[in-house]
């Protein structure tokens, strides 16, 4: 029993002590956007139905995740993938383009870059990154959110967010309030259909429901019905839930749309993160009539 216990105390000082060492080595890097790959079909609008994916990648740190990142872009054939936590040299296939833009890098991760992925068959016509106002816990680096619009079918255009909001603040929930606030006014500007995805850090029901008034706000809908047995990033060291307060019931990632109607969501089988992949399917709805004269 007294050895078990001494494991376990053992794990948890290596588990604190690695966050620490993260937040010590983080350094800041420019909110630069680089394309990585040509959209294959540069004429064609986004279609009424459309398939998105959204998974935090670990910062690729699994040796099998660029390849589950083709196989998954080539058998499950989505429109949309949102990659937070990735790096610019995860997608190996060039059936997708794609947009990176970076937020941090360490050095113990050879210097690589982290940051977010945004990649689709059409090209957006917008892009634009939105670093959060307020740094991590103890990291020089912000979080960041990546912001894209799309032509659609019918004339309208969708913009897409792929989020990742911060995880672990000093006090209180000012940093992941201010990060929303900004996501808001972004999305208040828009008028067409809407997707907001990503790895939200909704491990408090304080945090989730800062979120949820955001969506409740711009008339955005959760996506609810995945089944479950969804990975929600490493939750093994119960010293560190005990400390910061995280719901190991919470999930940290989510989809909230505007303009769809929800059709399905489900788990996909890929083990080289953390977190799960997620996959969604929506269908355009028609625009709102314009009111007779």
């Amino acid at each position: 029993m007294r050895e078990a216990a001494a494991r376990r105390m053992q794990m948890v000082f290596f588990r604190t002590a690695a966050l620490f060492l993260i937040a010590l080595t983080a350094s800041c890097q420019a909110r630069e956007v680089i394309k990585i790959s040509e959209f294959p079909e540069q004429d064609r609008p986004i279609s009424e139905s459309i398939s998105i994916v959204s998974w935090n990648a670990e910062k690729g740190g699994n040796p099998q995740f660029n390849s589950d990142l083709s196989r998954l872009i080539i058998l499950d054939r989505p429109d949309f993938v949102f990659l937070q936590e990735a790096r610019a040299d995860l997608l190996e296939t060039k059936r997708i383009g794609g947009y990176f833009a970076s937020s941090w890098s360490y050095p113990w991760l050879n210097g690589n870059v982290i940051g977010l992925l945004s990649l689709s068959y059409v090209p957006p016509v917008r892009v634009q990154p939105m670093p959060s106002k307020h740094r991590e816990f103890f990291i020089t680096a912000p979080k960041l959110s990546l912001v894209t619009e799309y032509p659609l079918v019918n004339g309208q255009r969708l913009l897409a967010i792929n989020v990742h909001l911060l995880a672990f603040e000093r006090w209180g929930t000012n940093g992941i309030g201010s990060q929303l606030n900004d996501l808001k006014i972004a999305m208040q500007e828009h008028t067409g259909p809407i997707i907001l995805v990503g790895d939200f850090n909704t491990w408090s029901h304080k945090r989730l429901n800062l979120v949820q008034e955001i969506a409740d706000e711009l008339n955005l809908t959760e996506v609810r019905d995945f089944p479950p047995g969804r990975r929600m990033a490493d939750k093994q060291a119960s010293f560190l839930n005990w400390l910061f307060g995280i719901d190991e019931g919470l999930p940290l990632d989510r989809v909230y749309y505007r303009g769809f109607t929800h059709h399905s969501a489900k788990i996909l089988p890929y083990e080289s993160s953390d977190h799960s992949a997620i996959q969604v399917t929506l269908e355009l709805q028609p625009p709102p009539s314009s009111p007779s004269n």
